[in-house]
């Protein structure tokens, strides 16, 4: 047989999926409900399961819900398709990884999630999928092109389920995404088989729907177990146990707190009685009253007597098991179950908390050192004054320096606080961790922020469809505008967008050009020539040319200073904002005590080395940069928010609030190309980021040495996440529950297609 043409094809699988929904429709009861879920609502969009029709133009979704299950049963991968009305502004692959990720599709362990996004106004199939499935998204959304472009849309919906099920069967899809005559006729051997076709897909949807129902019981067993564990409130505290203090406060330098404070580190000495004292006095040290913790913790006679604890523990194990067990058809008999366990856990919580709070004592006393006036520990304040210990100024009074570590303790909590805020209240993205860094300068009162920066972008989103068209990310260059002072200027910004990209520029360029008001063809060749002379971004070239008359030759003259302490991607990064911000004379000798502080408190790399700019430029100089830093750092690894702490140099300088110039302390001027250097930093983090290196300083911000002295802060984090493809690393959370996806993140796009 010749080869088969897309219009033929086109025509027998419609013909197919006619007779099918035919089948479907005698074989499956009609009073066959949908599967339950509750996996949330994104950017308006309210997901409804295994397939979400916002735009209600499919007549009977039970059908496609049921085919989607028995995909889903078939295979393991779970599987969503939505049909939007719209992607809400934004390119539909980027829209379709926010829903992907914001309702939690895939599994957070397995990465198999697939997402089908159809948005109808701009005719378009988007396919993403987690990093364990390929899907040719070209072919999946080719398979359905005829039937939308014909209206059908329930028939297009079934052959792009094929089209995954052939795939991720192995099956070949013919070129130009079409299933082939072979799949056609495999669809038509089902059709042929009515009764056997019905009850097929009918026993895969059930197959799906008590796996949701066990997963869903097996959750709430699981929270009912977690009852076991103890609450802090429950443990042993030292403050619950701490001694007296008697005599007279004990004064000292800080020099003297922190040599006393490294005697607890090395067990080899022991701090000194006036040591001690000096710590205790100051709340960096709390003495431990040992006898009593150990007598108030022991394990009650009663419970010790009863020797039950062993058969408790057993039947509740066997409980729980029993209770996911249970019928997933059979409601009463799983809550009969759960009561039974219920009472179990009732009965050996005494005992599990009362092991606790003997193992959490036994573990306590263990690591207390011994000291002249009894077993003291280091509290969190003193742990924080080791941290930015070399930060301080040795020499100042003790109660000097606390309340200045203090005093950033409260600012650097103060912005992680309102990074956690703007988290929540901004849509999921690739950019949102920079985003909210962003904003969390922006203002002191995120609300605020965001407010302003969402009136930002749903104008560049209204006004911007060359932005969204040319796949940019539109959140990015609004939080750009802002903290540029240039929210007033969206439309010149969009205007001279235009201009580039009409000109012949790629959209990442094209935004650059236009955040440096380039728009005369002079201006323009003059700043290209000189950017590709010095080997920098034209953003920084055109601020070194508009700051002063010999900004090259200053640029030059800092980049070969800076070669004996580093090299690469990261000297001319740092030469070209010190050339911007700084005077050339004091510029590299304020990076060097910068960069010595900041490795003083450990850190080290490249990152360090581009952080240390920040440092260096810093009104409050290099040693008040450093303790914020080490304040920023400590409060960000504390925060809830993964790897937030890599953001620590950018929200630790004073910021760009006021819209006023984060280096310069002047007001930055409301129009395009006044830069303050920091959203210089910000504009090649973001917009460059998928590059590799052929502009920009994305090398620079990819650079995993920032987390490389994680062990030695005390709070820690996770991995970042890629999204996108990206080695920059994008946003992976996801969240929420759908059915039988298990809040897996990390989408990135495999394809699609119009009609």
């Amino acid at each position: 047989m010749g080869p088969t043409t897309i219009g033929s094809v086109s025509t027998l699988a419609r013909l197919v999926s006619a007779a099918l929904l035919a089948t479907l429709a005698m074989a499956m009861p009609a009073s066959a409900a949908a599967v339950q879920v509750d996996c949330g609502e994104h950017r308006g969009v309210i997901c409804s399961g295994f397939f979400t029709d916002e735009a209600g133009v499919v007549e009977d979704g039970q059908r496609i819900e049921d085919a989607i299950a028995r995909l889903v049963a078939e295979h393991g991968n779970p599987v969503a398709i939505v049909i939007v009305t719209d992607s809400r502004g934004l390119p539909p692959a980027a829209f379709a990884e926010e829903l992907a990720n914001a309702w939690g599709v895939g599994d957070p362990d397995e990465e198999n999630g697939i997402l089908v996004l159809v948005s109808l106004e701009e005719r378009r199939t988007e396919v993403v999928t987690q990093s364990q499935v390929s899907i040719a998204g070209e072919s999946v959304a080719a398979s359905a092109g005829s039937f939308f472009a014909a209206g059908d849309f329930e028939g297009g919906i079934l052959a792009m389920i094929g089209t995954i099920d052939q795939i991720l069967s192995g099956d070949v899809v013919a070129p130009g995404g079409t299933t082939g005559v072979s799949g056609w006729i495999v669809l038509a051997v089902i059709v042929a088989g009515v009764a056997s076709a019905g009850l097929w897909i009918r026993s895969a949807s059930v197959r799906a729907r008590s796996k949701v129902v066990q997963r869903r019981r097996a959750r709430l067993v699981d929270g009912d177990l977690a009852r076991l564990e103890p609450a802090g409130h429950e443990l042993p505290q030292l403050a619950d146990f701490a001694l007296p203090l008697s005599g007279e406060p004990v004064t000292g330098s800080t020099r003297d707190a922190l040599h006393a404070l490294r005697a607890f580190d090395d067990r080899g000495r022991a701090p000194s009685a006036r040591e001690t004292a000096l710590l205790a006095h100051h709340e960096l040290l709390v003495l431990v009253d040992t006898a009593a913790m150990a007598a108030q913790t022991r394990e009650p006679l009663e419970l010790r007597a009863s020797q039950e604890r062993p058969l408790l523990e057993d039947a509740v194990q066997s409980a729980a098991a029993d209770a996911v067990a249970v019928d997933w058809r059979s409601d009463d008999a799983f809550t009969v179950r759960r009561n039974e366990l219920a009472d179990l856990i009732a009965s050996l919580r005494p005992h599990r908390i009362a092991a606790a709070r003997r193992r959490v004592a036994d573990s306590i006393i263990a690591s207390l050192v011994e000291t002249p006036l009894g077993m003291g520990a280091v509290t969190s304040l003193g742990i924080r004054l080791v941290q930015a210990g070399p930060a301080l100024d040795g020499d100042a009074p003790l109660v000097d320096s606390i309340g200045e570590l203090e005093a950033a303790h409260r600012v650097a909590v103060a912005k992680a606080d309102r990074l956690e805020t703007l988290y929540g209240l901004l849509p999921a993205s690739t950019t949102r961790p920079a985003v909210a860094a962003a904003l969390a300068d922006l203002d002191t009162e995120p609300s605020a922020a965001v407010a302003a920066f969402e009136q930002l972008r749903t104008r560049l989103e209204s006004d911007g469809a060359a932005l969204t068209s040319d796949g940019l990310d539109i959140p990015a260059v609004a939080a750009l505008l802002l903290m540029n002072n240039d929210a007033g200027n969206h439309h010149e910004f969009l205007e001279a967008y235009r201009i580039h990209r009409d000109s012949g520029s790629e959209p990442g360029e094209a935004v650059e050009y236009a955040l440096a008001g380039l728009l005369s063809a002079g201006e323009i060749t003059r700043v290209r020539t000189a950017a590709r002379r010095l080997d920098l971004p034209v953003a920084i070239t055109a601020a070194l040319l508009r700051r002063r008359d010999d900004g090259p030759e200053v640029f030059t003259q800092l980049r070969d200073e800076l070669a004996a302490h580093v090299d690469g991607d990261a000297a001319r990064t740092i030469a070209g904002i010190l050339a911007v911000s700084l005077e050339p004379s004091s510029a590299v000798r304020r990076w060097v005590e910068a960069h010595t502080a900041l490795s003083e408190l450990g850190l080290r790399g490249t990152y360090a080395e581009v952080a240390a700019a920040f440092g260096a430029s810093d009104p409050r100089g290099p040693r008040a940069f450093a303790l914020a830093y080490a304040a920023q750092r400590t409060a960000l690894a504390e925060s809830s928010i993964d790897d937030a702490d890599r953001f620590a140099p950018e929200l630790a300088h004073e910021g760009t609030r006021d819209r006023v110039d984060t280096w310069t302390q002047r007001p930055i001027p409301g129009t395009l190309g006044s830069f303050d250097p920091f959203t210089l930093f910000y504009y090649h983090w973001v917009i460059t980021r998928g590059h590799s290196g052929s502009y920009g300083w994305e090398p620079v911000y990819r650079h995993s040495s920032w987390s490389g002295d994680r062990s030695s802060w005390w709070g820690g984090g996770g991995g970042f996440g890629s999204s996108g493809g990206s080695s920059w690393g994008g946003s992976s959370w996801g969240g929420g529950s759908f059915g039988g996806f298990g809040g897996g993140g990390g989408f990135s796009s495999g394809g699609g297609g119009g009609w």
